[in-house]
């Protein structure tokens, strides 16, 4: 684990329950690193079992508390709304959602298929949704709460391998 001064430090996230997807690699890891640095008991969802141990593992030590897995696929909304309930039930509510999950997985136009784009839209918006609709209700009881979003920069990055930026010339009609 990073030195403390290496993370900004919020008193006020001491002992907060934050829930984050997609955190036991990449972005979701640093994400679940920060918030365990500043005393947050942090929950994290994901697919990626061997890397999550590895995360608690190491963060372990430094944490006030353990960061806590939950296998989980959030292409599945029964299986989430199932995980979100036995959060809930754990920890009584959820103060900070971060919905991090996603793919950023690159393909042209051309290779687009119907099943691709219903896979990356359950990957990087459908869950999105479903978390926060799973989350709410006890936030509002709370009376507080927060909800992150993130998502790619992808579509203000000029590429040949994203439909959304593509600029590609037009084929020759020789």
């Amino acid at each position: 684990m990073p030195p403390a001064s290496a993370f900004a430090t919020y008193p006020s996230l001491q002992d907060r329950v934050v829930l984050v997807t997609g955190g036991a690699s990449g972005i979701g890891e640093a994400i679940v690193e920060a918030f365990a640095a500043n005393g947050a008991r942090v929950v994290f969802l994901d697919v990626q079992a061997d890397a999550a141990g590895r995360l608690i593992e190491r963060l372990r030590p430094g944490s006030a508390h353990a960061p806590t897995f939950v296998a989980c696929d959030l292409t599945d909304v029964a299986a989430l709304q199932t995980a979100v309930q036995t959060i809930l039930d754990r920890c009584g509510t959820v103060d900070v959602l971060v919905n991090n999950a996603g793919n950023d997985a690159r393909h042209s136009i051309e290779e687009v298929t119907s099943e691709f784009w219903d896979r990356t839209i359950a990957i990087n918006l459908k869950q999105q949704f479903f978390m926060a609709q799973a989350v709410i209700p006890r936030m509002r009881q709370a009376r507080r709460g927060s909800i992150i979003n993130v998502s790619s920069i992808a579509w203000v990055i000029p590429s040949t391998t994203c439909p959304s930026t593509s600029r590609r010339k037009p084929a020759s009609s020789a």
